[in-house]
């Protein structure tokens, strides 16, 4: 739609209080991807993009794709090794990151051309530059590589289709219905799967205006911009809602906002209920997985019920499944597995992985635990995170949100853990400000659990941490935790 004159003089982006209209995007978008062509990158050639979420972002993912090229995106808060893996198994053409980032001195290593770029230095480079026209791709075409958000650890390069991201441009357009006057702000970076069909696809195709954060989102920041900025659309996940509820406990004056939508992991009842009393909206549910690169499980702001995940979202289709692959029964959990028109065809060079990923009949299998009744599904976790205690499986998710809503308590993970040959239920709690860690405290914890939970579920151990170790999309990665806690094993805080 940037194309379009009726657009051209709006703004499509705003990053740090500077504004880049429909047009001005446009021309650097097809600037780019002439730039790109004159330094060797053809139709088919891979594009290695470590940016913050900015302006070159924007040019040049877009410029990679409209000249035929394969933009391969991955977070710029990565270690070495991990671009080094990532050029090993992309092959790019180029690397391109910001002056003096890591993965610049991988690309070299590797004998790869590189690009030192930020908003400072893209004019410049595109000045003079002849722009290029959109380059007659195939639906079956990559145009995209996605790398896995890493919360068992073990990320992998998952390429999409033009075919893919149509698919998700209509479903997900259709589902979050978002407006030419609305401003949209995503905690979730661009280089991950919920920023970029948010971000990046659904508001350009809305026609309207992106916020962009080139930093690690935290609320403080996130709650000036949604001010600063007067953002109407608000898309993020459970621990940055909660940290803003926090960061605002006197309540949160959000008069701009007409929505707000959660996704990235199961958002639990008590933080969505508190948001709703401190803002009056109701946020929406999404579930997705970079796989599909979309949300295939929803619930619209208004219509979602606390602590589920939603409805399958056309023309997808989840359903659950036991160890056989066969259809679980009603209110019996299982592995989610999901079809639809967006999902990958299997992950880059790694057939063992994509063999794993899929059910005999195609269907792929998420490495999510849900259960589904009279349609509507709840994500009772990863398979990585569940456990059994007693011979019956564990909820960590169930657990969590229990412990969320007693008043001492900020953030909370939980995991499975040993003592001798006795499996336990190991709580991670973060306290809330002005809060202190006491015998007292803990035996109140579990005893407000045990109102709440199954005996077998009653955290035997808690043990508290000046904070989670998420993802760079925000998910709490448990086996850090379940790491830690082997390292330290007390239910007091390690040193």
């Amino acid at each position: 739609p940037w194309g379009a004159g009726r657009l051209s003089d709006k703004t499509a982006a705003r990053c740090e209080g500077r504004s880049l209209s429909y047009g001005e995007l446009d021309h650097a978008v097809r600037s780019m991807g002439g730039w790109l062509r004159s330094r060797g990158v053809f139709p088919g050639s891979a594009v290695l993009i470590v940016l913050p979420d900015s302006f070159s972002f924007l040019a040049c993912t877009l410029g990679c794709v409209l000249g035929g090229g394969v933009a391969v995106l991955i977070g710029n808060r990565m270690l070495q090794e991990d671009y080094r893996d990532c050029i090993e198994a992309t092959r790019p053409a180029l690397v391109v990151a910001s002056p003096g980032h890591s993965a610049l001195a991988a690309a070299h290593e590797a004998g790869v051309a590189t690009l030192a770029l930020d908003d400072a230095a893209l004019s410049g480079l595109l000045e003079g530059v002849a722009p290029v026209e959109a380059h007659p791709a195939q639906r079956d075409d990559v145009c995209l590589m996605l790398v896995t958000s890493g919360t068992t650890g073990r990320p992998k390069v998952v390429p999409h289709t033009h075919g893919d991201v149509f698919a998700v441009a209509q479903s997900t357009g259709d589902f979050m219905a978002l407006r030419q006057d609305d401003v949209v702000l995503c905690s979730a970076k661009m280089s991950h799967a919920y920023g970029l069909f948010t971000t990046l696809f659904l508001t350009l195709q809305a026609g309207a205006t992106a916020v962009l954060d080139p930093d690690k989102p935290d609320a403080v920041n996130t709650l000036r911009l949604l001010a600063d900025e007067q953002v109407t659309v608000l898309a993020s996940v459970p621990a940055l809602f909660c940290l803003m509820l926090l960061a605002k406990e006197g309540g949160l004056r959000l008069e701009h906002l007409r929505c707000c939508y959660s996704s990235g992991e199961t958002l639990p009842e008590s933080v969505h209920q508190a948001w709703r009393q401190a803002t009056g909206l109701e946020p929406g549910l999404g579930y997705g997985t970079t796989e599909a690169m979309t949300f295939v499980i929803g619930s619209r702001p208004g219509e979602s019920v606390p602590g589920t995940a939603g409805r399958a979202i056309p023309p997808y289709e989840a359903v659950v499944v036991d160890e056989r692959f066969e259809r679980a029964q009603p209110g019996v959990p299982g592995h989610l597995g999901l079809r639809g028109p967006s999902i990958m065809r299997g992950y880059l060079n790694a057939p063992e992985w994509t063999a794993r990923a899929f059910a005999p009949d195609g269907l792929l299998l998420t490495g999510d635990m849900a259960v589904e009744q009279d349609g509507v599904f709840t994500i009772l976790g990863r398979m990585d995170d569940m456990f059994k205690v007693g011979g019956l499986w564990v909820t960590p998710v169930r657990v969590e949100s229990a412990l969320l809503s007693h008043e001492a308590v900020a953030q909370c993970a939980v995991t499975g853990g040993m003592v001798g040959a006795l499996s336990l239920v190991r709580a991670h709690v973060v306290l809330k400000s002005g809060r202190t860690w006491s015998p007292a405290l803990e035996k109140a914890l579990r005893a407000h659990a045990a109102q709440r939970l199954p005996e077998y579920m009653v955290p035997a151990d808690i043990t508290v941490t000046p904070d989670l170790p998420l993802t760079a999309s925000g998910k709490v990665q448990r086996y850090k935790l379940r790491q830690a806690a082997t390292a330290c094993p007390s239910s007091m805080p390690c040193p």
